[in-house]
C-alpha cells in the first residue's frame, strides 16, 4: 500500500509558513519535540517517543568466533527494521531507508568507539561477545535518526552481558540466577541532531532542527550530526540536493552540540532514575507506563482509615448532648398586628420603614366579585339557576 505523496497545496503552505518562522506544530525552527524513554523489565530493552515517532531497540549478546581482522575485540551489529506497522509504505524487507539509517547507526555507535570493543574479548582469537542491536520502528512521523540513536544508545547502556569465568580452555558463562550481569563499557555517549534544508526563494538556505514527516517531504535536503556529550563530532551525514557552505555547517553544528548535551543528561538522568526503581522494587516496564498515563490511574498516595475509633466518636456527640434550640429570638408585634418580626440573638431589628406599604385590605369574596364581568341565568328542567363566572 502506498501513502498519498503531499499535495503541492500542502508543499506550498507549508514553506510560506517557514518563510515567516512558524512550523505546522507551533514550534519554533530551533524547537525540538519531546523525547520520551521508557525502559523495559529486561535488560536492554528501551521504547523511545520522539513526538509521535516511536522506537522500540532491543540488546541481545552471545559467544562467537572474532573477525580474522580484529581477533582481540568483539562484534557489534546493528539491525534496523521498518515494517508497514510504522508507515504504509514499508514493505518490511530490506529498503533504502532501512540501511540508511542502519549504516549511519553503525557510524555512530561503532565507529565513533563509544563501545568498548576489547571488553568483549574471552579469549583472543577464539571467543569473543557479538552484541546485536535490534531496533524496530513501531510509528513514523518523521526524524527517524534522532529516535533510533538515541534508542539504541541507551539500550547499550542498559544492557547487561553474562558473567564469564575461564578455567583453562574451559569457558564457563553463568546465568543471571547464580551471578550479576556485566555492564557493556560505554566511553561516551554519541546522539544525532537532524536539521531538514528548505531553500529560500532569495537562494539563501533554512535549516529546520527535527523535522517531521511532511517537513521531510518538502524538503530539498538533510543534515545530520552526530555529538557526544563533550561537544566532538562523530558523524556528518548529508543527503539531497541541496548547497551547504560553511558558515552554516558551523552554526548547525554548535546548535546540535547544545541539544547533544541536554540529550546526554537526560538518558543519564533516565538511566539512574530506572535503576533506583529496580532497587527499590517499585512499578517498571512499558505496563506501568501505560499505567501511570492512563486517565483512570489515580497517583494519589494511600491512607487508611481506622472504623474503629468512629463508634467512641459518635458516643462522645451524643453525650455532649448538643442542643440547637439554644438560639433565643426576639419577637415584636406592630400597633394593628398585621406585621410580625422575629429577631434572632446578635441581630439587630431594622426599624427603618419598609418600602412596603399596605393600601387595603380585601377579602376573597370581594376579589372574585371585582373579577366577575358579567352573570348570566340558564333556565334548565330543574329551574336552578347558576352564575357563571366569565
Amino acid at each position: 500500500m502506498k501513502e498519498t505523496p503531499i499535495s503541492t497545496c500542502q508543499k506550498n503552505f507549508l514553506l510560506e509558513a517557514l518563510w515567516e518562522g512558524k512550523r505546522l506544530d507551533g514550534r519554533g525552527v530551533l524547537d525540538p519535540r519531546d523525547l520520551d524513554i521508557t525502559y523495559g523489565l529486561d535488560w536492554g530493552s528501551v521504547q523511545v517517543t520522539l513526538g509521535k515517532t516511536r522506537v522500540l531497540a532491543q540488546v541481545s549478546c552471545k559467544v562467537e568466533e572474532p573477525m580474522f581482522t580484529r581477533p582481540n575485540e568483539g562484534i557489534l551489529q546493528v539491525n534496523v527494521e521498518l515494517t508497514p506497522l510504522a508507515a504504509p509504505r514499508f514493505d518490511g524487507g530490506r529498503s533504502e531507508e532501512s540501511i540508511e539509517v542502519s549504516r549511519l547507526l553503525e557510524r555512530t555507535l561503532k565507529e565513533s568507539r563509544c563501545l568498548d570493543l576489547e571488553s568483549l574479548c574471552i579469549v583472543a582469537e577464539e571467543k569473543v561477545w557479538e552484541i546485536r542491536l535490534d531496533i524496530n520502528v513501531l510509528n513514523h512521523e518523521g526524524n527517524l535518526f534522532d529516535a533510533c540513536s538515541v534508542a539504541g544508545l541507551c539500550a547499550l547502556c542498559h544492557f547487561r552481558r553474562p558473567d564469564v569465568t575461564l578455567k583453562g580452555d574451559v569457558v564457563t558463562v553463568h546465568p543471571l540466577s547464580d551471578r550479576d550481569p556485566v555492564p557493556l563499557g560505554i566511553h561516551h555517549h554519541p546522539v544525532t541532531t537532524t536539521f531538514g534544508m528548505f531553500e529560500y526563494q532569495s537562494g539563501d538556505t533554512l535549516a529546520v532542527i527535527d523535522p517531521g514527516r511532511l517537513e521531510e517531504e518538502a524538503a530539498l535536503g538533510k543534515m545530520v550530526l552526530g555529538v557526544n556529550g563533550y561537544r566532538e563530532i562523530c558523524t556528518l551525514h548529508l543527503a539531497g540536493q541541496i548547497l551547504v557552505d560553511k558558515s552554516l555547517v558551523i552554526r548547525l553544528a554548535n546548535t546540535a552540540a547544545e541539544k547533544a548535551k541536554k540529550m546526554v543528561d537526560k538518558i543519564k538522568k533516565s538511566l539512574a532514575q530506572d535503576e533506583e526503581t529496580r532497587k527499590n522494587k517499585g512499578p517498571r516496564g512499558f505496563a506501568a507506563k501505560n499505567r501511570n498515563n492512563s486517565i483512570l490511574h489515580n497517583s494519589a498516595p494511600r491512607s487508611a482509615f481506622d472504623f474503629g475509633k468512629l463508634a467512641p466518636l459518635s458516643r462522645a456527640v451524643v453525650s455532649m448532648n448538643i442542643s440547637t434550640d439554644n438560639n433565643k429570638s426576639t419577637v415584636s408585634v406592630d400597633d394593628d398586628g398585621d406585621v410580625v418580626d422575629v429577631v434572632p440573638e446578635g441581630m439587630e431589628e431594622d426599624s427603618s420603614d419598609s418600602d412596603l406599604e399596605v393600601t387595603e385590605i380585601k377579602t376573597k369574596a370581594q376579589i372574585l366579585e371585582e373579577k366577575t364581568i358579567d352573570k348570566i341565568e340558564l333556565d334548565d328542567d330543574s329551574e336552578e339557576e347558576e352564575t357563571v363566572q366569565l
